[in-house]
């Protein structure tokens, strides 16, 4: 293996972000295997584009490093825009152009000759299903369309690293599903894909993810690794006093969490202590789930609150209540 192949795509190293009294990123270690699809999960305000926004070059660091392809991001920008592609969480098309032309374009940003840049353009449109829209201007695409001509843009010079910052916000399901697709069909072909977002069920088939609140990196792993943190099963209950039912049941050996889902238990057997709960809680108990830890879990046990945006759960598999 060569030294290029086993260094790692993206490195940071004691990353720190200021903006005035606002301290966005404080100490970032992070490393992406090349190859590999890397999630960077968190709320809001996490510091999730600020850390992207330097990666991509976009933003220097007020203290730290990042290495991008083995690139310093702050200075050697030039050689790292020349290998990765950039899907932003705002529309960049040319809205008067077609299509095609938005594709032909950035080829030739790119370096690409005016044939190269053609016939890497009728590939992509091929390839990520937009040659019936080819001759349409930009500005008249629907929003799943334009996301997939956004992702053909980043594509154009075949990038090593794909960045994808809230790449779908916005998006019904089937535009996601679509979207993402094309995604997992650039990993399989040996890229590497770093992207951020607030939604958990994106973040789901990363290899990796990192889970971020405040500037700091809180967990890292894979899905079933982050998971597993979470030490058993999950008991949700919605009562008529989420507060009160708490209370009683941290007097009575538990540790539950409260957030705008309800009450939430980790238990080794769930599915076990919940007949005995629902008939001895002071409060009535309007619904329960049973279900398997997610990344949602994940993050309330840490963090005590939900990540923002978050899809339902899980369905449930055992309900019931009290009268």
């Amino acid at each position: 293996m060569s030294d290029s192949a086993a260094s790692p795509a993206l490195e940071t190293r004691g990353l720190h972000k200021r903006y005035g009294a606002v301290h966005a990123l404080r100490g970032i270690d992070l490393s992406v295997r090349r190859g590999e699809m890397f999630a960077l999960l968190g709320p809001n305000g996490a510091g999730k584009t600020t850390l992207f926004s330097i990666l991509a070059t976009l933003l220097r660091p007020s203290e730290g490093e990042a290495r991008v392809l083995g690139f310093d991001s702050a200075r050697e920008r030039v050689q790292v825009r020349q290998r990765i592609g950039i899907v932003f969480q705002e529309p960049a098309l040319e809205g008067k152009l077609s299509v095609r032309d938005n594709l032909y374009l950035m080829g030739l940003f790119y370096g690409l000759s005016s044939r190269a840049a053609r016939a890497r353009a009728i590939e992509l449109l091929r390839t990520l299903g937009l040659e019936e829209v080819a001759g349409r201007e930009a500005q008249k695409l629907s929003g799943g369309q334009k996301r997939r001509v956004e992702l053909a843009r980043a594509l154009v010079a075949t990038p090593e690293l794909l960045f994808l910052d809230e790449a779908t916000l916005g998006l019904d399901v089937d535009a996601r599903r679509q979207f993402w697709a094309e995604v997992r069909r650039y990993v399989g072909t040996g890229g590497t894909v770093f992207l951020t977002t607030h939604y958990m069920d994106e973040a789901e088939p990363a290899d990796r993810i990192a889970l971020i609140d405040h500037g700091r990196i809180i967990a890292l792993g894979s899905p079933q690794e982050l998971k597993a943190r979470v030490g058993g099963g999950i008991l949700l209950l919605a009562t008529d006093d989420d507060a009160q039912a708490a209370t009683w049941l941290r007097e009575h050996g538990h540790h539950p969490e409260v957030s705008e889902r309800g009450v939430l238990l980790v238990e080794p057997e769930p599915a076990t202590v919940l007949p005995a709960l629902l008939a001895s809680l002071p409060v009535r108990t309007r619904r329960a789930e049973v279900h398997e830890p997610s990344l949602e879990d994940v993050f309330l046990k840490l963090t005590g609150r939900a990540l923002e945006g978050s899809p339902a759960g899980p369905a449930p598999r055992a309900a019931g209540g009290r009268p």
